[in-house]
């Protein structure tokens, strides 16, 4: 374990909470799905404490490599009773916990802290755990990411301790028949609910709801919700045709989701 006192940036295999090369984790978590509200970059120098909790080493040691360009500090436990050991003790600026850690799963550190702590909580979520963000979120989660982590969203995620946790992103978006609730993890068509969304379609809806009626460019999505793991792929077009099915918008004349060709793409809200 490591605590707020840096290592030489110089030692690319570093371990620990320390400012290790970030160069030392290459191709570390190739584009998973994540809804990350959109918050700004922490503020170099802030140097902010991060609980990470995962049993699995290589993630631990690769995200900890990334995440030294943010300049964070990262203490490690491998199982969910160390978590919340070293929660009291060190009273960490964030919580990044996996949904399966051993010993006591993520679900239930989660509920465990809240009753403790006002800390802001992460629940980093596997494909397999999908069923597990809404009552994350209902519990308290302060956001839901998808493992293994990018570590750009991660750090977006982390001025949750600058923004008195989880803000106002959870707030329901209305557009026209067409609601978002983050907090329950629930769209819904004429009040129908449409299905669970695999997170990356849910992080793109909340976007272009978010900004309704008003063009959002293809570069600003790929950086928002893939960094450069969209850049040379038809990611962003695979998604916006899967949302489209999934509102029951046409596919050759959509009306909802618009394409404004060569620029992005426009939510309108469909009619009543």
């Amino acid at each position: 374990m490591n605590d707020r006192g840096a290592v030489d940036e110089r030692d690319p295999g570093a371990a620990g909470g320390g400012r290790a090369d970030a160069r030392g984790a290459e191709g570390f978590g190739d584009d998973p799905e994540a809804f990350v509200p959109r918050q700004p970059r922490i503020p170099l120098g802030s140097n902010p404490l991060v609980l990470l909790a995962d049993a699995d080493e290589r993630i631990r040691q690769g995200l900890t490599a990334q995440l030294a360009r943010y300049q964070v500090s990262v203490v490690h436990c491998a199982d969910g009773a160390v978590t919340l050991l070293e929660a009291g003790l060190r009273k960490p600026d964030v919580l990044l916990i996996s949904a399966d850690l051993p010993v006591l799963d993520g679900a239930t550190v989660l509920r465990l802290v809240r009753r403790r702590m006002s800390v802001p909580v992460v629940l980093g979520v596997g494909p397999e755990d999908t069923a597990a963000v809404a009552p994350a979120l209902a519990a308290g989660a302060s956001a839901c990411v998808a493992r293994p982590y990018r570590p750009r969203e991660v750090a977006q995620l982390l001025s949750l301790a600058d923004h008195g946790g989880r803000g106002g992103w959870d707030q329901p978006l209305v557009c026209g028949p067409l609601t978002l609730d983050p907090a329950g993890y629930e769209v819904r068509m004429h009040g129908v609910p449409t299905g669970r969304l695999p997170l990356r379609e849910f992080q793109l809806l909340h976007l272009l709801m978010q900004h309704a009626e008003k063009v959002i460019t293809r570069d600003r999505i790929r950086a928002e919700l893939w960094g450069d793991g969209a850049r040379r792929s038809n990611t962003i077009t695979v998604h916006i045709r899967r949302l489209r099915e999934r509102l029951g918008d046409d596919p050759h004349h959509p009306e909802i989701i618009q394409t404004v060709r060569g620029v992005g793409y426009r939510l309108v809200p469909p009619g009543p």
